[in-house]
């Protein structure tokens, strides 16, 4: 099976359509075997029940025999005539019986004569043909006898064959009890009177039904296919010509013979093998069309995209494979092309990603550096401010000195050395800086935070939040007429991602104000375009940056507004990022 696999597609089809021939050639001879098997026992079959049938007609002939020979043989007269020892009455008495023989034949036309014995088988009296010699007496049963040569005077039976039914008689008392052995009674009989029996049992026109005695001599015989007188039914059984087919009947012990020549029986299986050699040249001829149809269509083709993907490295990325068939292989080939164009659409975009990737790295670099460099003014800053609340809580001035506490806590939390901090930090960074808003607004608007219990210790990147609520109050509340709100909520939310919401319900945007602050975040994935100095300060663009820079493509920013009813701005990234993850990212 495995040298099968090796061999080429040309071969195995070859090698496949020799061996279908083959099964085919295989497949007509056990058919033609099996039809002939199966004719063979369908017409044994029904010489068997034809045969039942004959055997019971034999039976049903046997018993009507056997009451004739008894109505006849003890009937008072034979009974008299046999019982009676003296010469006289046996004289006056003959005429009597041999009147009862003749009404008896008269009434049974294959009864061709009637012979009476005494219980010596001493020859008494007789109607009709026959033969004059004694019997072996006693005779116990009714008995057949083999086929009688009868000499005849008669042109009427000169060419017929006779046989001997042979009955015992037995004295019989006024009570009809048998006591005692008186004679036997013989009938001749015609043995054409089984050709309408033997007639009903041939099953084709050329079939021959033979009735043998016990020396295999025919007794009666219907159908002319062999010499009777020259028939051995072992020779017949065995000469392959014939279907032979013999049953023994038990009260004769005569033979019943079927013969049935196979040529006959056969002739419409020749036609029927005739009509197979058709349909099978038929097949053959079917297959070798299919066998061109599957070379031209399928192999054919295959063999032209092999060619063209050995010499595809050759010709170059722009080649492609020429569609001329519309089946599977057309399909293939498409498909092929779709592949080859999916795999330079690939290689230009692995190309693009590779210079994305530069520029991320050299921006990465480029904030680090401004990073380090910002870290001088909030240094000073801070000690300034703390310098200032001290001297606010010297004079006891508590405003200034809350105001310069949030500051400079604010100003510490921005030079501290780490990327990533808790949720708990950023929200208290956020909390300073609602107080610095409250200062400055003298209450006018409320910074509302609300944080999840379970979320307070993860960790995220820094700085993430208060540019977010920045934003909110600047380009959303200090818009409206009146007081306002910025609502900031931190939960958990799919895959176990953290997300921080910020609503505002300040004056919102337009749908052209809308439009381009989603075309700038759709815009990110450009290349070129994230690492342009046109957006400078801290904003929602720097925020999505930041987020993607660090958790890849989980981070997820969105951005709702309405006119005169508020933003919202939501952002998600994974929990539990530490700076060693930021920078394999």
């Amino acid at each position: 099976m495995i040298r099968f696999r090796k061999l080429s597609l040309i071969r195995q089809i070859v090698y496949l359509s020799l061996f279908m021939l083959f099964i085919l050639l295989v497949s007509y001879v056990i058919s033609s075997l099996i039809a002939k098997r199966i004719i063979e026992a369908k017409v044994t079959e029904s010489v068997s029940r034809i045969f039942l049938q004959v055997e019971e007609k034999m039976n049903s002939f046997d018993s009507d025999m056997e009451g004739i020979s008894t109505f006849l043989f003890y009937s008072p007269t034979v009974q008299a005539y046999l019982g009676s020892d003296d010469v006289l009455t046996r004289i006056l008495k003959n005429q009597e019986v041999l009147s009862v023989f003749a009404n008896t034949i008269s009434l049974k036309e294959n009864i061709r004569g009637i012979q009476l014995y005494d219980k010596d088988g001493s020859y008494m009296a007789s109607v009709g043909i026959g033969s004059m010699q004694s019997v072996d007496a006693p005779v116990e049963s009714f008995e057949y006898s083999n086929l009688i040569d009868i000499p005849i005077s008669d042109a009427r039976d000169s060419k017929r064959s006779f046989y001997a039914i042979t009955a015992p008689i037995y004295k019989l008392d006024s009570n009809r009890l048998v006591t005692g052995f008186m004679g036997v009674g013989r009938f001749f009989m015609d043995a054409t009177n089984f050709s309408p029996i033997l007639k009903s049992a041939k099953v084709t026109a050329s079939s021959q039904v033979m009735l043998l005695d016990r020396n295999n001599r025919t007794i009666a015989s219907e159908g002319k296919l062999v010499d009777q007188d020259a028939f051995v039914p072992g020779e017949w059984q065995n000469n392959g010509r014939y279907i032979v087919q013999t049953i023994t009947l038990p009260r004769s012990g005569w033979k019943l013979i079927s013969l049935i020549p196979r040529g006959e029986l056969l002739a419409d299986l020749d036609t029927v093998k005739r009509f197979n050699i058709f349909s099978y040249a038929v097949m053959i001829c079917i297959l070798c069309f299919f066998l061109f149809i599957f070379f031209t269509r399928i192999v054919k083709p295959i063999k032209e995209l092999m060619d063209f993907m050995k010499a595809y490295p050759r010709k170059g990325g722009e080649s492609r494979f020429e569609v001329t068939h519309h089946n599977e292989i057309g399909v293939l080939g498409t498909n092929l092309n779709k592949m080859l164009d999916d795999i330079d659409s690939l290689s230009k975009e692995v190309q693009s990603t590779q210079a994305r990737m530069y520029e991320i790295e050299l921006t990465k670099k480029q904030m680090e550096i401004s990073a380090f460099r910002n870290q001088i003014n909030p240094h000073f800053l801070y000690n300034t401010l703390e310098s200032i609340r001290a001297v606010a809580l010297y004079h006891d001035v508590e405003p200034i000195a809350d105001i310069s506490g949030s500051l400079s806590s604010m100003f510490r939390y921005a030079v501290k050395g780490s990327n990533f901090v808790t949720v708990r930090e950023e929200i208290a960074h956020a909390g300073e800086y609602a107080n610095i808003i409250d200062f400055r607004f003298r209450g006018r608007f409320k910074i509302v935070i609300d944080a999840e219990e379970d979320v307070l210790e993860e960790r995220m990147l820094k700085m993430l939040l208060q540019p977010i609520v920045e934003n909110a109050v600047f380009h959303g509340l200090e818009r409206k007429i009146g007081s306002g709100a910025v609502h900031i909520k931190a939960c958990r939310i799919d895959r176990g991602r953290l997300m921080f919401s910020v609503s505002d319900d300040g004056y919102g945007m337009d749908e052209h104000q809308y439009a381009k602050q989603l075309d700038k975040l759709r815009r990110y994935n450009e290349p070129g375009h994230w690492s342009s100095d046109d957006e400078k300060g801290i904003g929602l663009l720097n925020i999505y940056r930041r987020i993607k820079l660090f958790y890849g493509d989980e981070a997820e920013l969105r951005l709702e507004s309405r006119l005169h009813e508020g933003t919202t701005v939501s952002v998600a990234f994974p929990a539990s990022a530490d700076d060693e993850q930021g920078e394999e990212r």
